[in-house]
Formats: structure tokens, C-alpha cells, sequence
């Protein structure tokens, strides 16, 4: 019996947890961020915009790895001609050599709002997403947009997104000198170090958070000689999660 998916709630993934409990982000707070920097106009433009260019793409190449595309989206079917036109002039902007970014980017948003207010809502009933009952998303025209453009779901995007956010890989493919290609766990280093973010104070490191940063110290050093990445990967995966679950005993 197929297990029909839920898209109305949100299943965030173990490493996601991890990897914010680590930098000690705020998962809302780093959802929100990717939301907010995903924009249509991104999406088309080749020059890079730090933080929008890893959000539009990320969405980009989940849309394209399930094959989906423009040509059939539900929201835009009872006016495809007015929508093929808004969107052919912000890929116009997006083609446009001499402007800069920002202003090519905030003139889209004229044909955001003319999409965003005709089209038909079938992926997006709400500007809000609920995480529980403390906890909210907030979904931009643009976001909505995408949405409705490719006929996702928000939490697809989102779980796509945190889906590919793992320090444990990260710090693997580091240490054997591999290359790393996940501009979207670059993304997440950008937040990591303040991108977007309201508060970027270091907060004072507790005597623990002190004894798990020489702890990390020692993990480098015991995996040095391990050649293999799934196995680097598996032991930094355990060493991360027990520190997870410390965290949580003791909250």
C-alpha cells in the first residue's frame, strides 16, 4: 500500500537538526532565510547574487531532477498568456549586461505581484506555513510563485533544501581534499557565519561547548588515516549525534 505524503506538514531531517544544534542556528530562523533569498528573478540570471544565486538554484535543480516544468503549472493555465509575458520580461531582466542586480531584481517584483495576484492558488493555500504551534514560515510572492510554477509544494523546497545540508559529509570530503559541489550546504555556511541573519553576536561558549570543540580537535586527528569518505562520513555522523543528543539531555 503506497504511503500517501503529507505536504502540509514538514519532516525535518535528522542532519538539518544537527547541523543547526551545532552552530547553534535557529532552524526557523535558517528556513526563512532560504525562502526569503529564492526569487524567480534568480532563478534565470547567471550573474551570481550572494545567497540568491544557492537559493534559486537549489530549487532549480530539484525542479529539473523531477523533470518538472513551466509548461504544465496548474496556477497560470487560465491566463498563460499574460503569465508566458511576465515571465519573459523578468528573463529579459535577468539577460540585461549593464544593470545591476539589486535593481533588476526589485523591478522583477512588478511582475511578481501581477503573478502572484492572478494566479490560481493550488500548491500554496497560505503566505504561512505552521512548523508547530509556536513556530511559522512566512512564504514570499516569489516563493509562491515558484511554488505554483512548478507545481510543488512548499515543503518540497523545503525539505529538498534541508535535505542537503549535512557538516559530517562536509567536513569528509574537506579533510580528503575532495570537491565539494553543494552550493546549497554553502548556502548554509554563509548563515552559519551571519548571512541574513537578525542577531550574528557570538554568544559566550558554555564549558561544555568548549570541551566539544577540543573533542572535534581529537576527531580530526583519529580519522586522518581513514581514506575512505562514506567511512570519514559515518564516524563524524556518530561524533556529531552523540553531541545532539547531549545537547537535547540537557535542555
Amino acid at each position: 500500500m503506497k504511503t500517501e505524503i503529507n505536504y502540509h506538514q514538514l519532516t525535518i531531517p535528522l542532519e538539518f537538526r544537527v547541523a543547526c544544534a551545532v552552530y547553534r542556528l535557529d532552524e526557523q530562523e535558517v528556513l526563512q532565510i532560504f525562502i526569503n533569498h529564492a526569487t524567480v528573478y534568480d532563478s534565470l540570471a547567471d550573474q551570481y547574487s550572494e545567497g540568491y544565486s544557492e537559493a534559486s538554484k537549489t530549487i532549480g535543480l530539484y525542479v529539473a531532477e523531477k523533470r518538472r516544468t513551466a509548461n504544465g503549472s496548474h496556477a497560470f493555465s487560465h491566463c498563460l498568456e499574460n503569465a508566458a509575458n511576465c515571465f519573459r520580461w523578468i528573463n529579459e531582466l535577468a539577460e540585461k549586461v549593464l544593470s545591476s542586480a539589486i535593481a533588476k531584481r526589485k523591478k522583477s517584483l512588478l511582475y511578481i505581484d501581477e503573478l502572484y495576484n492572478n494566479m490560481q492558488r493550488v500548491y500554496t493555500s497560505s503566505d504561512t506555513f505552521y512548523l508547530d504551534e509556536n513556530r511559522s514560515l512566512s512564504f514570499t510572492k516569489d516563493f509562491t510563485v515558484l511554488c505554483e510554477l512548478h507545481n510543488c509544494y512548499p515543503a518540497e523546497y523545503l525539505e529538498n533544501f534541508m535535505g542537503k545540508i549535512s557538516i559530517a559529509e562536509m567536513q569528509a570530503r574537506t579533510g580528503l581534499k575532495i570537491p565539494n559541489d553543494n552550493f546549497t550546504m554553502a548556502f548554509f555556511m554563509k548563515i552559519v557565519l551571519g548571512f541574513g541573519r537578525q542577531n550574528t553576536e557570538v554568544p559566550e561558549f558554555s564549558d561544555k561547548e568548549v570541551d566539544f570543540i577540543c573533542e572535534m580537535d581529537e576527531i580530526r586527528l583519529h580519522i586522518h588515516n581513514v581514506r575512505s569518505l562514506q567511512q570519514r562520513i559515518t564516524i563524524l555522523k556518530e561524533f556529531y549525534h552523540k553531541h545532539y543528543q547531549d545537547i537535547n539531555n540537557h535542555n
